[in-house]
């Protein structure tokens, strides 16, 4: 009886863990992937307002979950400057939504220290993570949106060393966009 009890309860549990990643996307937010990303407008670290809505119609957004307590979230930042840098002037823009616990200070302590150059929105309610998108999983989560203002693509957590999906995603919709579809 307990090597039944093993198998169905705690062995499932050992799996999630190790495949967390995947398992977690189709339930880490309530907007899913051919649904019209829900609009916001938020403040960022400058102060200046910006409304995702926007975009559409002229650029491949990434929403970026993410906050300074999360190692993950700021593991990843260097790569994510690459990918905007690689992309910003080809129709790329990444909105960085930081589920703020602190200070301002703290966020901006982690942009000078990475140098991030995309805009950092203050989502200092969570309204935008929990109540807009439904955010009920792990950060970081990356939420791609085409020109057309539909989720195209999202992901949960990290990716294993060498690897990064983002780039190949974003050069297919921004081939959309230079197609005109």
């Amino acid at each position: 009886m307990l090597l039944v009890f093993v198998i169905f309860m705690v062995v499932p549990h050992i799996t999630f863990c190790f495949q967390g990643i995947s398992l977690a996307q189709s339930t880490a937010m309530k907007v899913k992937i051919g649904q019209k990303a829900p609009d916001f407008t938020l403040k960022s670290l400058d102060g200046t307002e910006i409304t995702l809505s926007d975009y559409f119609g002229k650029k491949v957004v990434m929403l970026e979950f993410w906050a300074t307590w999360c190692n993950i979230c700021k593991k990843e930042i260097p790569n994510l400057v690459k990918n905007y840098n690689d992309f910003k002037d080809r129709g790329f823009v990444i909105l960085g939504i930081t589920l703020q616990s602190g200070e301002d200070a703290e966020i901006q302590e982690v942009v000078n220290e990475h140098g991030i150059p995309y805009p950092i929105l203050i989502d200092d309610k969570l309204t935008v993570a929990t109540k807009v998108y439904g955010l009920a999983g792990p950060i970081p989560l990356k939420v791609i949106i085409g020109a057309d203002g539909v989720v195209k693509y999202s992901h949960v957590g990290d990716y294993p060393p060498g690897e990064d999906e983002v780039p190949f995603v974003v050069e297919d919709l921004i081939q959309e966009i230079a197609a005109g579809q």
